[in-house]
């Protein structure tokens, strides 16, 4: 099989890195990976927006201040806030940034993604998003469960 050509198929999770900090992505890399998730890079929030418009990714991962944005300005972010309830649940949001608090779950909500990481917790990053994604499933367990059964999703 070539190399370059990535399987996928039902039962794969898939995700999706924007984080243009060479080090901070290569952390994210390495927890997914442990996490088996299916990895996609993304270059720039153009690149973001198109492969999150043909993909469907069970978790994105985020830096606030990827591709050179704010965190009041962030478009990819904009984009995850502004996205119908009905398709936003089926992606877990992590959001990295400086001035963020692990785990915070009142930071976490007034800006719709599921988890905020601060970025000197990237060290522990596996055990965060497994905790944390985890608690996510948990959560919408019945909600998806449901959706199935009515043939919806």
């Amino acid at each position: 099989m070539d190399p370059e050509i990535e399987e996928y198929g039902e039962g794969f999770k898939t995700a999706l890195i924007c984080d243009d900090n060479a080090e901070t992505q290569s952390a994210i890399n390495s927890a997914l990976k442990e996490l088996n998730y299916k990895i996609d890079i993304s270059t720039n929030s153009t690149d973001t927006l198109e492969k999150v418009r043909f993909n469907q990714y069970d978790v994105i991962v985020l830096n606030e201040n990827f591709a050179g944005s704010s965190p009041e300005n962030n478009e990819v972010l904009k984009f995850f806030q502004t996205m119908p309830m009905v398709s936003r649940r089926h992606v877990f949001l992590a959001l990295i940034g400086q001035n963020l608090k692990t785990l915070d779950n009142m930071t976490a909500f007034s800006k719709s993604v599921n988890v905020v990481i601060n970025k000197s917790d990237i060290s522990n990053l596996t055990n965060i998003l497994k905790k944390s994604i985890d608690d996510n499933d948990r959560f919408y367990k019945v909600y998806k469960e449901t959706l199935r059964k009515l043939g919806k999703r």
